[in-house]
């Protein structure tokens, strides 16, 4: 996806305002992104869609779309099912003006982790030929998951991507921080990451970045709660903050924290200060 610059929004509606007042008050408080969230209908209704379009381009806001959660690639009961709402979600994110779909590719189950990222890859292939078929062309994008028990550790996104024309990853680093333990804890945990995506995609610039910070389940490893920033659970903002302004990515970063835009501006307050340190050296 093209992204002109850093951006920052919420996922979905800010808490702040009333929906007919959602996309200038995003550009009110400094925010340029926004993911509209399909995760429970995918919008039809051709007003509503047209009014999304109009608004966010009229306040400069940058939209991605979140498909709907009941998407599993891996099944061959639900397949079908999943495909279909994959391409409808495609047609209302072409509608809206959305460039990008995040979704998340499904359920291990009984299948190996082999065979069930080879069961979504060949689903979206059929995904990405049903858009074609439709003129639309638009990024999908397998989110990281943040359990074991979900297909989507960030090797199976990036195989994904590596196999599917259009198909680009959103990176969750709080997912990523849950399946893998608490892994993040600095600047050098985002680095490795960093450095894996950047060897397999080829390219930093325009990605789709969810982050809130996450407490683990009893376990320890994978998700169980979503918690705003500052509150004490993993993984911390300011040294990624730091990456974005010294290296000058161009992503969109949703918050995904229960308190959605008022973090967004923290995020991007962070950004900025980190921003003003790099220029000052």
């Amino acid at each position: 996806m093209l992204i002109d610059r850093i951006r920052f929004g919420p996922a979905g509606y800010p808490i702040d305002a009333p929906k007919e007042r959602a996309f200038s008050y995003l550009r009110e408080i400094g925010l340029d992104a926004m993911e509209y969230q399909a995760v429970r209908a995918i919008p039809k209704n051709e007003d509503v869609l047209s009014w999304v379009r109009k608004e966010a381009s009229e306040n400069d806001i940058m939209l991605s779309l979140h498909a709907p959660y009941a998407i599993n690639l891996c099944s061959e009961e639900k397949g079908e099912a999943s495909i279909k709402r994959l391409i409808d979600s495609g047609i209302a994110a072409s509608k809206m003006g959305a460039g990008h779909i995040t979704f998340h590719p499904g359920y291990y189950g009984k299948m190996s982790g082999e065979d069930a990222l080879k069961a979504a890859i060949e689903a979206l292939k059929r995904v990405r030929d049903g858009l074609n078929s439709l003129g639309i062309n638009l990024e999908l994008g397998p989110e990281t998951t943040g359990k074991p028990s979900q297909l989507g550790s960030l090797d199976e996104v990036l195989r994904m991507s590596e196999e599917v024309d259009g198909v680009r990853p959103t990176i969750d680093f709080a997912h990523i921080h849950a399946r893998e333990g608490g892994s993040i804890r600095g600047r050098g945990d985002y680095e490795r990451i960093l450095r894996t995506i950047e060897g397999r995609l080829g390219d930093l610039n325009g990605l789709i970045i969810h982050f809130t910070e996450v407490e683990l389940a009893k376990s320890g490893i994978g998700e169980r709660m979503h918690h705003d920033l500052g509150s004490g659970y993993g993984p911390p903002f300011e040294p990624l903050a730091e990456i974005i302004a010294e290296y000058g990515l161009r992503w969109i970063v949703i918050s995904e924290s229960p308190l959605l835009e008022r973090d967004s501006v923290k995020m991007r307050a962070l950004y900025v200060s980190a921003l003003s340190k790099v220029k000052n050296l």
